[in-house]
């Protein structure tokens, strides 16, 4: 598997992310670093902005539990250091039946040429269980996360589908996914 241009880059891509993995991440993110992307192109994508913030509605499924679906709303704020690279953090709120949570993470990102981002990073999950006895427990754990969007960008608004898998303490693995909506700056 060669990729010789800019479309060999993206099949190649969408192959590593069916098997989304931190390894297979990884390898992605090693294997865009030399990519050169002239002005030309940058013009034919979209404007540059340095700053970006976002906002997300959808859903998150723990995979290694019940799998209840909970409704979840994020947020989040990215500082690209060029076309490629970026920073950011953002928090994710999820509301089910019997049981609240909010994440707060941060981390790193790379934005291929076709409009697919994917990223990776730390952050902590704060978790509220209500008790049989009226009360409350809270929680909280570490979190890695690795996620991937596509973003449909006019200008400097952006939407698109939305992906993470957290891996949350030694044992649990939750689904987010959903809808953002953005804009740069």
């Amino acid at each position: 598997m060669r990729p010789t241009d800019d479309k060999g880059i993206a099949v190649t891509a969408r192959r590593l992310l069916r098997r989304a993995s931190p390894i297979g991440l990884g390898l992605l993110l090693a294997a865009g670093v030399g990519q050169p992307v002239t002005a030309q192109e940058q013009d034919e994508h979209h404007e540059f902005h340095h700053h970006h913030v976002a906002v997300m509605a959808g859903g998150m499924t723990p995979l290694s539990e019940t799998s209840e679906t909970s409704f979840a709303l994020g947020a989040d704020y990215t500082y690209g250091f060029n076309e490629r690279w970026g920073a950011g953090i953002g928090a994710d709120f999820t509301f089910g039946d019997h049981k609240r949570s909010s994440l707060l993470a941060g981390g790193v990102h790379y934005n291929l040429p076709v409009g697919l981002k994917i990223g990776t990073g730390p952050g902590v999950e704060f978790v509220e269980k209500d008790q049989p006895d009226g009360g409350s427990k809270n929680s909280s754990y570490f979190v890695w996360w690795i996620g991937a969007a596509y973003e449909f960008r006019v200008g400097a608004l952006s939407i698109g589908p939305i992906l993470f898998l957290d891996f949350v303490g030694e044992t649990k693995t939750n689904l987010t996914y959903g809808v953002t909506v953005g804009t740069g700056f």
